[in-house]
């Protein structure tokens, strides 16, 4: 599926709103909390050498900019597309 039909079919499963994935960001700079609803499990899934994660970003098209090791990708949304209709 190219990416121009992989669009449309988001947009027609959405009626028109394109879903997005949230990014669940880790940053040296700060400590795991509470305030995002991330399992505790979860908050250093990574791994210790990438930080915890602390940050939920929306709709993003911004790289996050966390050093040495950070993914080309990390920080920017991921369109949903669901493979299954019933």
């Amino acid at each position: 599926m190219g990416i121009k039909n992989s669009i449309e079919k988001a947009l027609e499963q959405g009626k028109g709103v394109l879903r997005l994935a949230p990014v669940w960001v880790p940053r040296s700079f700060c400590r795991p909390g509470k305030r995002i609803k991330l399992h505790p499990e979860d908050y250093y899934i990574l791994g210790l050498e990438r930080c915890g994660i602390d940050e939920r970003w929306f709709a993003s098209t911004t790289h996050a900019e966390n050093g040495p090791g950070t993914p080309d990708d990390e920080g920017l949304s991921c369109v949903i597309i669901l493979l299954l209709e019933y």
